[in-house]
Order: C-alpha cells, then sequence, then structure tokens
C-alpha cells in the first residue's frame, strides 16, 4: 500500500474532485467559453456530497463513536469552508463595487450592503429580483446545505445504523424524482428553483457516501488505470449533451446510480506516484476553485472588456482553457497564501490542544 493510503488520503476522489469542479467553472463563466459547455455540470454539486459523505464518515466516525466531539466537529468543519467561502464573497463584493453604475448594472448600495451582511452568514440576500438568494456568488448557495448535513450525520451520529441510512437514502431519492419531473431538471434547490428539494437532493447524496464508507472502508490498491478512467467518466457523464425527452432519466440515472457506482469504484482504486500527485493538486485547488470561479470569472472578463485588452466572446473557447489554467494557479495561490494560515491560525484559537498520551515505557514525573 503506498503512502497516500497510510494517510487516510483517497487521490482518486481528490482528482474527481478537481476535475468536477474545473467543469463547473465553464458553467458560471460562459463568455470563456462560448458554444464549449457543460450542460449537466450542475450534477458535479451531488458527486460532492457523496465524497463528502464517504470522506467525512471515514475522517470523523471514530471520534464521534466515542461521543463529546459533536461542537469540536462543526468548529472543524466551518474553519474548512469558511475562509474561502468568505474569500469568494470578497471578490463578489469587489465586482460589483466596480460595476456600480455601468452601463445600467442594477446592483446599487444600499442592495449590496444587506446582501453582503447576509451573505457573510451564509444565508442568502433579501428578496427581490436581483439580489435573491446567493446572487454574489452563485455556487456558495450548496455551502450551508453541507453544514447542515454534516451537522445532522454528527447529532444523529449513534441513530445512524444502516436500515436508517436506506430510509434516509430512499427518502432522498425519492424527492429527487419528483423535483425531476416536475421540474424538468435536477438543477434545484437554490433560490426559487425547487428550494424545498434540497434536503431530499443533498441528504440522497450524503448519506449514501456514508454508507457507501460503511461498506467499502479503506481497503485499496494502486490501480492507475482505473483512476484515469474514473476521471473520464466523471468528464463524459458532465458534458454530455442528453436529448430533452432523455434529459429526466439520464440526470436520475447519474445522480441516483452511475455516481455512486463511481465512488464505490474510486474508493478501492489509488493514483500512485505522479499521477497521484497530480491528483492530490487538483483536490487541494478544488474547492478554492469552486468559491472563486464565479466572481473571479466575471470581473476578469469585464476588466478585460472594459480595458480594450480583448473581449473573450470572440476567442473562445480558447479563452476559457487559458481561464481554467488562471482560475486553478489562482486558487493554488490562494490556499496557500490566505486559507491555510488562516485555517491554522483558527485551529489553534478555536480548538483544544489534545494531550499527548506518553509511550508505555516513558517515565512520567
Amino acid at each position: 500500500m503506498g503512502m497516500a493510503q497510510k494517510r487516510g488520503v483517497f487521490t482518486t476522489f481528490d482528482g474527481l474532485r478537481g476535475v468536477a469542479a474545473l467543469l463547473v467553472v465553464s458553467r458560471h463563466v460562459g463568455p470563456f467559453f462560448g458554444p464549449l459547455n457543460s450542460p449537466e455540470s450542475f450534477l458535479a454539486v451531488d458527486m460532492f456530497f457523496l465524497l463528502s459523505g464517504f470522506v467525512i464518515a471515514n475522517a470523523y466516525a471514530p471520534r464521534l463513536d466515542k461521543g463529546g466531539f459533536v461542537l469540536d466537529f462543526l468548529k472543524i468543519r466551518l474553519i474548512r469552508l469558511y475562509p474561502l467561502y468568505f474569500a469568494g464573497l470578497a471578490v463578489a463584493v469587489v465586482l460589483r463595487l466596480y460595476m456600480h453604475g455601468q452601463d445600467g448594472d442594477p446592483w446599487t448600495l444600499h442592495m449590496l450592503i444587506p446582501t453582503a451582511l447576509l451573505a457573510a452568514l451564509m444565508l442568502g440576500g433579501p428578496a427581490g429580483e436581483t439580489t435573491h438568494g446567493y446572487s454574489l456568488n452563485s455556487p456558495s448557495w450548496t455551502l450551508l446545505p453541507e453544514i447542515g448535513m454534516n451537522l445532522a450525520y454528527a447529532v444523529l451520529f449513534r441513530w445512524l445504523t444502516v436500515p436508517v441510512l436506506v430510509t434516509l437514502i430512499g427518502g432522498g431519492a425519492i424527492g429527487m424524482v419528483i423535483a425531476e419531473f416536475s421540474h424538468g431538471s435536477l438543477d434545484v434547490g437554490y433560490a426559487d428553483h425547487a428550494e424545498w428539494a434540497t434536503p431530499f437532493r443533498m441528504g440522497f447524496s450524503f448519506f449514501f457516501g456514508v454508507l457507501m464508507h460503511r461498506w467499502v472502508g479503506d481497503r485499496r490498491r494502486d490501480a492507475p488505470v482505473t483512476a484515469v478512467a474514473c476521471l473520464i467518466a466523471v468528464i463524459v457523464a458532465l458534458m454530455w449533451h442528453p436529448s430533452e425527452a432523455f434529459k429526466p432519466f439520464y440526470e436520475l440515472g447519474v445522480a441516483l446510480v452511475g455516481f455512486p457506482l463511481l465512488i464505490r469504484v474510486a474508493a478501492r482504486a489509488e493514483a500512485p506516484g505522479r499521477l497521484g500527485a497530480a491528483f492530490r493538486w487538483l483536490g487541494l485547488t478544488s474547492y478554492a476553485v469552486y468559491t472563486l470561479h464565479a466572481p473571479t470569472g466575471i470581473l476578469v472578463y469585464q476588466l478585460l472588456k472594459r480595458t480594450g485588452i480583448i473581449d473573450v466572446w470572440y476567442t473562445a473557447p480558447w479563452s476559457g482553457f487559458v481561464f481554467l489554467v488562471f482560475i486553478a494557479l489562482f486558487a493554488w495561490g490562494v490556499d496557500r497564501v490566505y486559507d491555510q494560515p488562516v485555517r491554522r491560525w483558527l485551529t489553534a484559537r478555536l480548538l483544544p490542544a489534545r494531550p499527548v498520551k506518553p509511550a508505555a515505557d516513558a517515565k512520567v514525573a
């Protein structure tokens, strides 16, 4: 077994997260990509929650089983998620200030200030045609449900037997089927798009990930071909253009069956050596890419256009490939310079240091 497995790092999961996050980029910064798009990239959210359930169960189940860990667990998750969420919000505010009063931009300071204050608490903006939901940084709508699922898992941990997990998963699946056929898509859960479907969609994937961990455990082997095949499968699934008649069955098939099977395979397949290092880098940058890409992409587009440097519409999709490289490197830099130091600082102040138990043969004063 490689060092990655000994450290509990799932390198293929890292690769899946990174590739899916980059495909989501094309969904929210359309001018860079033009006709090239990933119409089903919103399904990446379902895969993210599957991965989250599996990885969190792997990392925290032993401590939650001992009891008395719920509050520290919540702190750990907030420390992990909030700093980069706040960075994305800050970029979004800069964008809105830059666009203020230009070309009929609808945002006013009276709209921006309360929306930003609510967003700082991970809450959607006040009701309004422009400010509804998470309008400053649209991908961030998934983060509060992520924290909610994490907290539910921690609080209910002792009662999450296999029958209970199966019941939660089944209920989530039923809700997803209703949402799909009611709205013609699984792209639901955010503001004004079947918000009632959020707990069903997220609950199905998250608790299926938890159940998958109990089935699969931490038994892995080096399988580079399988690991690469998993990444290719995600790319194909998110970039596929199903016909309108087939679309509901495609989306439900991918979310309810395809992704769970993919995670089952990926959980056993490790990417060794340089391939594994590349996958880990993709995983390292994935969350920063997710939280930063939308406001950063729009800001870069406006800056390039208004300064007369280039209108990326005319160079798409090549401008999109350049932007993918830029946002990945930008996310990596923000992670190193900002996110990691901030998380270390918060961890030192909000989480108690665990006493180190002396070795059996050590002398104790």
